[in-house]
């Protein structure tokens, strides 16, 4: 990795001069590069502990997704203002491969609404691999018509994602959760992300990251 990290900024250096960029746009090109660099390394690490996480479960005989009926305790039972309706819960099992889902709705009276849902990828490595790309890389978005990005949460093991549009009012937050958890958190009707990260913050994450 710290190969590829000098490799970019030598890119990053010669792309911006040969496009004829002045030596500060230069400096600021090769400093942005840097950021990326910094940030694909720290990811890196990360992404080894959560390999690590996951090759010891299957170590211990951990190979499973967890059952429907035990995923949907970890769903909130009740969200201030909000009437929440039974859970919902799915399972797919095939040779190599399972997971699991539980999923609960909250609605207010002005039709706004409140979805959690919790996806158990255990016993499926691909399956892990599509959900938390979007965790691969520090990054944001901020525009008119949406503002996104990943963060941090002091856990190596708890990563997120957010996403607020501007226009549609929808929040969401995304947690990677031990190298096996998706959680998911969505709501209309919002002025921020605030509700959906109260959610997150109401729910033993960091039990889950330690599953």
């Amino acid at each position: 990795m710290k190969t590829i990290g000098r490799t970019t900024l030598i890119l990053a250096a010669l792309v911006a001069v040969s496009c004829g960029e002045k030596l500060d746009e230069v400096s600021q090109t090769i400093e942005n590069a840097k950021t990326l660099a910094e940030s694909a390394n720290t990811m890196d690490a990360q992404q080894g502990a959560m390999e690590k996480r996951r090759s010891a479960r299957r170590a211990a005989g951990d190979t499973l997704a967890m059952e429907p009926d035990k995923l949907k305790a970890f769903l909130p039972g009740a969200v201030d203002g909000y009437k929440a309706s039974e859970p919902e819960t799915q399972s797919f099992d095939m040779q190599g491969m399972s997971w699991s889902m539980a999923s609960r709705t909250y609605t207010k009276d002005d039709n706004t609404s409140l979805k959690v849902t919790l996806t158990d990828y255990n016993a499926s490595d691909a399956g892990w691999a599509g959900a938390s790309a979007v965790f691969a890389l520090k990054w944001s978005v901020d525009n008119a018509n949406e503002r996104q990005k990943t963060f941090q949460t002091g856990n190596d093991y708890i990563k997120g994602f957010e996403r607020y549009g501007k226009q549609d009012h929808n929040a969401s937050v995304t947690y990677s959760l031990g190298g096996r958890f998706l959680l998911q958190i969505e709501a209309t009707g919002q002025s921020g992300t605030e509700l959906v990260h109260s959610v997150a913050t109401s729910m033993n994450l960091e039990k889950l990251a330690s599953l």
